[in-house]
């Protein structure tokens, strides 16, 4: 009887403490991050194509999801995100009282995340907040107050596998600083730092990658604060992390053009990182890295990218607006073309 007793002493225990994790959720947590709507769906799979997409009028920034699958662009005051294939709009988002700042996808899932500068009387007053297209869910983070006057965010990462954020915030002309939302939302100043500062994320841990105006490239541990050099010691240039927390660091000449890119993860030897030698020089901004580590250079007076390791050539028209894992964008004119990388 006793034994009867414990066991359901301890089922009574397990359904109370679910109870009160689900109460806090639903009545605490929840609350004020946002809508969510809840939907069920499939997704079939898209065809990896050419394809091209009609740009309307007077749009500003537009960008592409990691997959081609989406777009996002300025539209007047509003933040407009459409559907590749069918040309349709999917949400318009309104910033109400402020105005957009930055946007970007997500390197690994469509998902767009944004900044609004608020005004708030003297003070400047910035929110960081999210779009999942899948089950499309909107969330915000808490405001960030007591900015100086016109502060407003030029970079953020983040990081879907830790939910770590880092906002890059400017301050003023010259200054910026770096703040981090951590898997509660709970907001922290990490650094005061310059404009030159360059910053990355990894995806598995939380590690923030960053480079000073001095061309120090460092990895600071998000847990204890702690930073250390890559070890790649004449690296001077950050240039990305992929989806797999390899580090992408180049190493300049006298003018700024790369003439090494080096590749490794944290731990790693200097002697264990990967080094890739260009046949020529080349600037940073010709240098792309996609999210699973292929690296493309631009040759725009041809106009066609091709990979660094000789695997690929594609060509392009227009003005070239990225690379990814599967394409090329590009704009030309009125139109958003995208053009399948051959593997």
């Amino acid at each position: 009887m006793k034994k009867v007793k414990m066991v359901y002493g301890w089922i009574l225990f397990s359904v109370i403490v679910q109870f009160i994790v689900l109460s806090y959720l639903n009545f605490i947590y929840l609350p004020g991050r946002g809508a969510v709507k809840a939907t069920l769906y499939e997704e079939d799979a898209v065809q990896i194509k050419n394809r091209s997409m009609k740009l309307p009028k007077d749009v500003k920034d537009v960008t592409v999801s990691f997959d081609g699958l989406y777009t996002a662009w300025i539209s007047g005051n509003k933040l407009v995100i459409s559907d590749v294939v069918s040309g349709k709009t999917i949400k318009e988002l309104s910033p109400p009282g402020g105005s957009f700042t930055f946007f970007r996808w997500l390197p690994d899932r469509d998902m767009l995340i944004y900044s609004i500068k608020e005004p708030d009387n003297k003070k400047g007053r910035v929110r960081i907040s999210t779009y999942d297209i899948g089950p499309e869910l909107e969330r915000s983070y808490p405001d960030i107050k007591g900015l100086p006057e016109g502060s407003e965010t030029i970079d953020i990462e983040l990081s879907p596998l830790t939910n770590v954020v880092y906002p890059m915030i400017k301050t003023s002309e010259t200054r910026a600083r770096i703040y981090k939302f951590d898997i509660m939302d709970n907001l922290s100043l990490i650094m005061k730092t310059d404009l030159t500062t360059v910053i990355k994320e990894t995806m598995y841990s939380d590690r923030l990658i960053y480079q000073t105006s001095d061309g120090k490239i460092k990895i600071r541990n998000g847990k204890n604060g702690k930073t250390s050099l890559i070890p790649v010691k004449n690296a001077n240039l950050l240039l990305e992390v992929d989806d797999r927390d390899f580090i992408y660091a180049a190493i300049t000449d006298d003018r700024g053009e790369i003439t090494e890119i080096y590749f490794g993860k944290e731990g790693q030897e200097a002697d264990e990182w990967s080094i890739i030698k260009p046949d020529k020089p080349l600037n940073a901004e010709d240098i792309f890295v996609t999210p699973r580590g292929a690296i493309y250079a631009n040759d725009i007076q041809k106009r066609e990218v091709y990979a660094l390791d000789g695997t690929e050539t594609a060509g392009y028209s227009g003005n070239l607006l990225t690379v990814l894992d599967d394409y090329v964008v590009s704009v030309d004119g009125d139109k958003l073309v995208f053009i399948v990388l051959k593997k």
